[in-house]
């Protein structure tokens, strides 16, 4: 699917940019390709700058070719549990580090950008802390028998978490 460089990075630009080109810091439409394609492939009318496919994304200033990156997404999606930089160093046949470097970019554009604290199910624990009876001294037994303290948790502080 991806033989060469111009091949992924057609892909991209059809996965980021379905209805047309537009920049990724502004979002402007008013665009034109470049040329030569030097120093980007494409120029922002409006901003009066260059940019390209890789421009507010988690390639933005990556040297990696567009098709490592390609490949490090499918087998991201593929796995069950994502995949170990390791793996990734592996395959793409790059250095730990960056497989590293990519793996974070990654999982950083795929987390969520959502403002509330909760926004999933929630779980609620409680358990008491506190010490065993038996392993306290005759006189702290004393005022805890004193204070009517019978079973469960009256000694011990309450924790939820």
């Amino acid at each position: 699917m991806f033989p060469d460089e111009a091949a992924a990075a057609a892909w991209f630009e059809r996965t980021i940019w379905p209805y047309g080109r537009v920049r990724g810091h502004c979002g402007s439409e008013e665009t034109k390709e470049v040329p030569n394609a030097k120093p980007m492939p494409y120029w922002c009318k409006s901003w009066r700058s260059y940019f390209s496919v890789r421009t507010g994304t988690a390639t933005a200033k990556s040297r990696l070719p567009l098709k490592k990156w390609v490949w490090a997404i499918f087998l991201n999606v593929t796995s069950l549990k994502s995949v170990s930089s390791m793996k990734l160093h592996r395959d793409l046949k790059v250095t730990q580090k960056t497989a590293w470097f990519m793996q974070h970019r990654l999982r950083e554009a795929w987390a969520g950008r959502t403002n509330a604290p909760f926004s999933g199910p929630l779980e609620v624990d409680e358990t008491y802390i506190g010490g065993k009876r038996k392993t306290m001294s005759n006189a702290e037994r004393k005022a805890l028998r004193d204070a009517g303290a019978g079973r469960g948790g009256f000694d011990k502080e309450a924790v939820v978490g």
